[in-house]
């Protein structure tokens, strides 16, 4: 909880830096909140399109959302 609230404010003071959002997400992924996980990487990825990092997170996170079987089959 106390990750995802300095994230939230550092996001007030500067709603773009992608560090902050992938980083949220990765506390939300945690947390079990996988579509907003999935949301705060793709705005990440949104403002550093070139960034692998988020792009590998924002997969692992999918296929945690899909389950095991789904991460096998997509």
């Amino acid at each position: 909880e106390a990750a995802i609230a300095s994230y939230q404010t550092a996001l007030r003071l500067d709603p773009n830096f992608a560090n902050a959002h992938n980083n949220l997400g990765l506390a939300l992924q945690d947390q079990g909140k996988l579509e907003a996980a999935i949301a705060e990487v793709n705005i990440a990825i949104h403002l550093e399109p070139t960034n692998s990092l988020f792009r590998e997170n924002l997969e692992i996170i999918r296929n945690q959302k899909k389950g095991f079987w789904g991460s096998l089959f997509s």
